[in-house]
């Protein structure tokens, strides 16, 4: 009898907590700004897997690219969610101290040369930011 109270109270435990993180997931989603439309997104992968292939990275170097620039680019996308009430200047502050923690992380594993292709590209990608927020570079 004590294993199935002990086993009920886990699963309403349970059942309570992914509540609650999907109610939090669905707030964060509600309050999060698109700068991109889902095809530019699209484009904006081709362009980058053509970038990458010009690096001939290894599978695993590639893998940890991926890994990195998916984390550095879903930070900045949340940069100007509905919630974060950040100013403008704070957003493009953040923005550029972000991109400088996305280039030290990248150029850890990288060669030179795939570093500059690597600079070269990502540049295209936040100039299309700057334009597309009405920023001034």
């Amino acid at each position: 009898m004590k294993t199935i109270i002990t086993g009920l109270l886990l699963l309403t435990s349970l059942a309570t907590f992914s509540q609650t993180q999907k109610e939090k997931q669905q707030e964060r989603q509600k309050n999060k700004v698109e700068i991109f439309s889902s095809k530019e997104k699209d484009n904006l992968q081709v362009f980058v897997a053509e970038e990458v292939g010009k690096m001939k990275l290894s599978e695993d170097l590639q893998d940890d690219y991926y890994m990195i620039i998916g984390y550095h680019t879903n930070k900045m996308s949340r940069l100007d969610d509905k919630d974060a009430q950040l100013t403008e200047k704070e957003v493009i502050s953040r923005f550029k101290q972000m991109i400088k923690d996305l280039e030290t992380d990248v150029k850890e594993i990288l060669t030179k040369d795939q570093f500059t292709i690597h600079q070269e590209s990502f540049s295209k990608i936040v100039t299309s930011v700057y334009n597309r927020n009405g920023w001034a570079k």
